[in-house]
């Protein structure tokens, strides 16, 4: 029997693609039957098939296997030839960042048949922290922070419009202010300023390859010549991005190009997300049709301390917008409570001494092919390493035990 190419039509869909199941026999040759398989989607409690975007069913026989992407989530009727199949949908949550739908199926085709995939919802960040240093590397000195984010997935990701924030950490009491007035989910950030990546025209301008990591400093420039005799900062002259804060007086806006501020409730701070003792740390994503500008310019988004009399506001984050969240305590904590849901942060990892120059780092879980991948349980006490030495952008080719 040849082989050849066949089209299968979804008129559900009105989706038409190539399959390589298709198969056409010579005059000599026994026919293969063709039988219809018409595909139903159960979704999870509490969504809709409008809640669902970026939908794909990888249909797989034997060794071939055909992508199709899907318009919509209405039944799916095709035709086929006979055999076994097996059938994996993916989908995106369309209003929670890290939120996604999974299915699988196997369907054995001999006669026309009806069947159903259930979805489950599963979170899995594709955007985390690699690295985060804070904490200093000479006392007195603040302009030498920077965050590393990478990109954990098997799929290139898009910078445009991530938010990176950071709120006060330190939780001494069960309940901080915010937790103890109804505010579980959304986390009031603006530790004096929120950044963003910039919204290009597609939002698509930003591109980050499978495994590839960014780094945002403060400031994009060799702290070890810049600040005083006798530190330990790093070389951030190569970084990708820098924190350019032009209220600031003696502010220098070094080559790097720079993320958006969004947001200040505290134009006297000199740096973004300085925290040598403890603090919190949030990358977020809005949906699609809100710039973090718009979001943060709305005052449903922005609310003062509760049961105080300050003036000063913060910016809230509803947590399903949360990318990834880290919860770092002070070095020689004895009790500490979470800031974070435990969906996004179960438990803090512990400071890196202050002012030695060392950082937090998320461990290497594997590597393949010469890629690392990098822990993510959603607890930091576990997947991250303190006092680690500062080596932004470094390439790691060992998992770490």
């Amino acid at each position: 029997m040849n082989k050849c190419i066949g089209k299968m039509v979804s008129a559900l869909l009105l989706l038409t693609v190539v399959l390589g199941f298709v198969s056409c026999n010579k005059n000599d040759e026994p026919s293969i039957a063709n039988y219809e398989l018409t595909l139903s989607y159960q979704l999870p409690d509490g969504l809709k098939a409008d809640d669902v975007s970026d939908a794909k069913l990888v249909l797989t026989k034997g060794t071939k296997e055909d992508t199709l992407v899907l318009k919509d989530m209405k039944d799916l009727s095709t035709t086929l030839p006979q055999g076994q199949y097996n059938l994996l949908l993916t989908a995106k949550v369309k209003d929670e960042a890290n939120a996604y739908l999974t299915g699988t199926l196997s369907v054995d085709l001999y006669a026309n048949k009806k069947a159903t995939i259930e979805l489950q919802k599963v979170r899995k960040s594709t955007l985390i922290f690699k690295e985060i240093y804070t904490t200093g590397g000479k006392k007195g000195y603040v302009l030498d922070n920077y965050f590393e984010i990478v990109n954990n997935s098997d799929e290139v990701q898009y910078l445009d419009g991530v938010i990176l924030m950071t709120n006060r950490g330190g939780q001494k009491k069960e309940q901080n202010v915010w937790q103890a007035n109804g505010y579980k989910d959304r986390y009031a950030c603006g530790q004096g300023t929120v950044i963003a990546f910039p919204v290009g025209k597609d939002g698509k301008s930003i591109a980050l390859k499978p495994g590839e990591s960014t780094v945002i400093a403060s400031d994009a420039v060799d702290h070890g010549k810049k600040a005083p005799e006798g530190n330990h900062c790093p070389d951030l002259s190569k970084a990708q991005w820098e924190v350019y804060i032009d209220n600031v007086k003696g502010e220098v806006d070094y080559p790097a190009p720079n993320m958006d501020v969004i947001f200040q409730n505290n134009k006297n701070m000199k740096a973004f997300g300085a925290s040598f003792f403890h603090g919190g740390y949030i990358l977020a994503k809005l949906p699609a049709g809100i710039t973090p500008k718009k979001f943060a310019a709305d005052q449903n988004n922005l609310k003062t301390t509760p049961g105080t009399t300050s003036k000063m506001q913060f910016l809230l984050m509803p947590n399903k917008y949360v990318l990834d969240a880290v919860d770092m305590s002070e070095s020689d904590a004895e009790t500490y409570f979470p800031q974070f849901l435990p969906v996004d942060d179960a438990k803090a990892v512990k400071a890196s001494k202050a002012w030695e120059g060392k950082c937090l780092r998320r461990k290497v879980e594997k590597v393949v092919n010469g890629r690392a991948y990098f822990k993510d349980t959603n607890n930091s006490s576990v997947d991250f390493l303190n006092n680690q030495p500062l080596q932004p952008g470094r390439v790691f080719t060992e998992v770490d035990k």
